[in-house]
């Protein structure tokens, strides 16, 4: 379906929404009604048939009218259910299963948001798969996208049902953790570093061991934007790779609001 169909399908679903299934049934029967008044006057004005023949004839257009606006009804519904159950589908990634990059920038731009204005507490989080490439090359793509699920699912194991997980991009996944304070957020990446390194993975006949390593950066008043927080866990997620992989690292821990006089780095 174009765009064309999806919007207008939309328009009619969510208007009859707004007035409910009745009153759509009553504009449904008006519209009916004026269609067979519509013929009975043609007939009257252009063939100067009776009024009673003309009734006749209206009354009979009111079947086919009413038929066409239930199907059309129908159809837009439809159209519209099947329109929006795309778009849920186009926010997923295929091969991970949970939301894409895209979704998740426009979920956490929304946490951010709430947490600046609220002055709430707030953390992202950056999980590398480690040397993903390497077991690609060494046993080839499917492994290397089995792992990259089995770490989706395992990392999506340590989280609470408010968290916002997402595959950020190769071998990347992107957590956004509301409520959560800067030790807080050490303590998530930590446990999904552990349940990650807990167990071998098993690939055919071979057990592959992976791990991942985890940027952290949290929400403070620095920060002007998403972007900000983003660039954050990128520099914490490179020092963990810098410092040997398979650990975690965390950008500065900055006051949530405006206080320029503290500025605490993590030990």
């Amino acid at each position: 379906m174009n765009k064309l169909d999806s919007g207008w399908s939309s328009r009619l679903v969510r208007a009859v929404g707004r007035v409910g299934v009745g009153s759509a049934w009553l504009f449904q029967m008006g519209v009916a009604l004026t269609v067979g008044l519509a013929v009975a006057g043609l007939l009257v004005w252009l063939d100067g048939a009776s009024w009673s023949t003309a009734a006749l004839a209206g009354s009979l257009a009111l079947v086919p009218a009413l038929i066409a606006g239930s199907v059309a009804m129908h159809l837009a519904r439809a159209l519209a259910e099947s329109t929006q159950q795309q778009a849920l589908l186009s926010a997923d990634d295929e091969l991970s299963g949970v939301s894409n990059r895209r979704q998740f920038l426009r979920l956490a731009e929304r946490e951010w948001s709430r947490c600046r204005r609220y002055g709430d507490d707030g953390a992202l989080l950056l999980i590398d798969t480690d040397h993903l490439r390497r077991i690609n090359d060494n046993l080839g793509q499917r492994c290397g996208d089995a792992i990259l699920h089995e770490t989706t699912r395992r990392v999506s194991a340590t989280l609470r049902q408010s968290d916002v997980l997402a595959r950020f991009g190769g071998a990347e996944l992107a957590v956004f953790l509301p409520h959560t304070d800067p030790l807080g957020a050490l303590d998530a990446a930590e446990r999904i570093r552990q349940q990650v390194a807990a167990a071998p993975f098993r690939w055919e006949q071979a057990h592959v061991v992976a791990t991942v390593s985890v940027g952290v950066a949290h929400v403070h008043a620095g920060q002007i934007a998403l972007d900000s927080l983003i660039q954050e866990s990128e520099v914490a997620l490179q020092a963990a790779k810098e410092a040997g992989r398979n650990c975690v690292r965390a950008a500065p821990i900055l006051p949530r609001q405006s206080d320029p006089s503290r500025t605490v780095s993590p030990g």
